[in-house]
């Protein structure tokens, strides 16, 4: 296998791109509207490492963090979904109580 100056700044640009997407994907997780963004661009790093290892690029334990790391985004973001989703729920049906118990006594 030979060195070549060229594929190796292709390689890193892409490793070092995958990883930051993957890593925003993470930190998008973390928050409530934005763990539906995570899914999606935790999906899409995936795919563009499927499709850049299909295509010839090295299989490096970096790229294999990166499919990792962007894996878990998706989990996360759907993980955070569900429960923002019912914490949101859950919110409503505290104030209705609340809002409820305001109502005057009827006999």
């Amino acid at each position: 296998m030979s060195y070549d100056m060229n594929n190796n700044m292709v390689y890193e640009e892409k490793a070092s791109g995958f990883l930051k997407k993957a890593i925003a994907g993470l930190i998008c997780a973390a928050f409530p509207v934005a763990s539906i963004v995570a899914i999606f661009l935790g999906a899409g790093n995936h795919r563009a490492i499927v499709d850049y290892i299909a295509s010839g690029g090295l299989h490096t334990p970096k790229i294999k963090t990166c499919a990792a790391l962007s894996k878990g985004s998706i989990y996360a973001g759907i993980a955070m979904t569900v429960i923002y989703a019912l914490y949101f729920l859950y919110f409503v049906l505290v104030i209705l109580a609340f809002s409820f118990s305001l109502l005057p006594n009827q006999k």
